[in-house]
């Protein structure tokens, strides 16, 4: 197995496998990562959606992601949720409605119940 095969594997392990849906939001909202998966996720469906996203990301990208995703894999779950609530404009804000930027936006909507 390659490298990269591994990055992806830890990473999807780290993230898609942890039991903490706050885990998992905290590291899908993190800005980094964010920008990353919609340059992914564009990549991908330019590409008929063969693969997942993943697969279109380069050895930096991957990287990058591994590194978040260990930070994000082993948080404290209230430090996660204050993350999440704090990038989404908490709970007490209302959002006017908006077209969605991203379907990760959307991703994380139906993670958090909003």
């Amino acid at each position: 197995m390659s490298s990269i095969d591994e990055l992806k594997r830890e990473i999807i392990a780290l993230i898609d496998d942890n039991y903490s849906n706050w885990r998992k939001a905290a590291f899908y909202s993190d800005p980094v990562v964010v920008d990353l998966m919609d340059k992914l996720q564009a990549k991908w469906e330019s590409n008929d959606r063969r693969g997942y996203p993943i697969d279109y990301a380069s050895p930096e990208e991957l990287e990058t992601l591994y590194r978040l995703a260990k930070r994000y894999a082993y948080m404290n779950e209230d430090e996660a949720r204050s993350l999440v609530f704090s990038r989404q404009g908490g709970e007490d804000r209302i959002e006017e409605p908006r077209e969605e930027k991203s379907s990760l936006s959307r991703f994380l909507r139906r993670l958090i119940g909003k």
